[in-house]
Parts: structure tokens; sequence; C-alpha cells
């Protein structure tokens, strides 16, 4: 998304108008689903083959508006806890796979995000194959699966990749593991309290979808690496923690209702 920084730590920082359409549209719901709205999407970056036409443009359009207003929550929250200021990340869509510097230029497929130059990338071809497997599922499992990406976003934002990449320096592989694991599973937990945010615009969410989405999830990637489809572990936003404990994470953000309920994992706050 289009920002604009006008000094400070943060900067200032002014939402792209579709953003802003989400939180003026924040009151709508629909039976409990998920409201989409008819909100016409920005034009797209696109990278690799062109997707197919149709269910992926509906899937496109879902996506930006969930991930819009993920980063409207983020804006809202950080301003709420610190005053500070929430700079968005760039939005891009692809199909099948493409190149980031996140990979040294290498090939990735999958949704996944880049901190390196604060890029939420989505694989449309691998969207909305997820979304088939989720079937009557699927907005409300589409919708998740952006504002996970984007809380990687906010976990740069607040700090918690930059200093789990100090933690990572010299770190054994039983440590960086870990590291990895608990920065995964705060972003399962922001998640939740997106979801929270969202649940009069998105419906409840139930008991155990989450882990649902994460069994859906690793069988559409199993799928992919079949047909030559790679999407490399560390590009994998729900590769390493279990199914359960990746759920308890999405549901204590769900209940907190608020960023303090995800609070810096202590694999990355704590002395060596």
């Amino acid at each position: 998304m289009n920002v604009k920084r006008e000094g400070g730590a943060f900067g200032r920082v002014r939402l792209a108008p579709l953003a802003l359409a989400v939180v003026a549209a924040s009151g709508l719901a629909l039976l409990g689903t998920w409201t989409w709205g008819r909100l016409h999407p920005r034009a797209m970056e696109a990278a690799g083959p062109p997707a197919a036409a149709g269910r992926t443009d509906a899937t496109a359009r879902r996506t930006e508006v969930a991930f819009a207003d993920a980063q409207a929550v983020w804006e809202r929250a950080i301003a709420d806890g610190s005053g500070r200021r929430y700079a968005p990340a760039r939005l891009v869509f692809f199909s099948r796979a493409t190149e980031t510097p996140c990979a040294g230029g290498g090939a990735v497929s999958g949704p996944f995000y880049c901190a390196e130059t604060g890029t939420a990338a989505f694989d449309l071809a691998f969207l909305a194959t997820l979304g088939q497997r989720l079937g009557r599922n699927e907005e409300l499992g589409l919708a998740l699966v952006a504002a996970r990406i984007s809380a990687e976003h906010l976990q740069r934002e607040l700090g918690m990749l930059d200093a789990a990449a100090l933690r990572l320096v010299g770190a054994g592989r039983g440590r960086r593991a870990a590291i990895g694991e608990a920065l995964e599973l705060q972003g399962d937990c922001l998640t939740g309290v997106w979801a929270a945010a969202a649940a009069r615009r998105l419906g409840p969410v139930p008991a155990d979808f989450w882990s649902q989405l994460v069994w859906s999830w690793r069988n559409v990637v199993d799928d992919l690496g079949a047909r030559g489809i790679r999407v490399p572990p560390e590009f994998d936003v729900l590769a390493r923690a279990s199914q359960d404990s990746r759920q308890q994470a999405f549901r204590q953000g769900y209940a907190g209702r608020g960023l303090a309920a995800c609070p810096p994992p202590a694999e990355i706050v704590a002395r060596s």
C-alpha cells in the first residue's frame, strides 16, 4: 500500500484509500459472515505468470480488503498503546512464484512476508487452492490468512523481528528453531486479536477453526511440493509449531482482544 512519510522515528503514515474505506465500513455484517462490500481494489502489482481470471480476481479482492482492515486495526492499536505511528506494508499479488530480495533474488511460492522490504506477497494460485479445501469457510479462511501475513509486518513495526535477529546471531540450531517457533505463535496470537477486533465484520470464528486452517494450509504446501512447486520452510508462516499450540495461541489473542494478549516471546526478550 502507498505510504508517505513526513519525519519522525516512525514517520507520518497515510493509509491508502482502500484501508480508510474499510474502516468506514467497519459496521457492516451479514448473517455472521464476512462482508466484503463492493470496494474496488487498487491496481495490483503482479509478478510471475498471470493468474487465472474470475476466481483468482475475487480471491485478490477479498484478500486485499481483509489485509487493509487488519492494517487499520494495527494502526489504531499502536497509536492507542504508545502514540507511535504504524507504517503500512506494501501489498503484492503473484501467481505460483515470485522473486524476492528476502530469498537473495530467488523465486518463492506461497503467501509470505519480506521484512527486508516491508512487503506482503500473496500467491493467488495458493490461496485459490486453499479456498477450495476450506469449502464453505473459504471467505473466513482467506480473511484470516491475510491478517496472519499482516501480523508479521506488525511484528516488524513493534521491533520483534529486529530483536529476534539479534538473538539469532551465533545461536545454535535448537535456539534458532525455538525463536522461529515463538515468533510464529505470536503471529497466530496477533491474528486472533484482529479476528476479535473485526468480529462485527468477520463474524465469530469457530473454536477449532484456526487448527483446521493450519491443517489445510499444510496439505496445500505438500500438494504443491508433489507438483514441484516448493514453499521454502523459512517463508512458510505456518511451518514450525504444532496445530495444538497454534490453536492455543490464536484463541489467546481472540480472547484477549488487544495487543497486550500477545506479549514479546520470552525466547526473544530473555537475556542469554
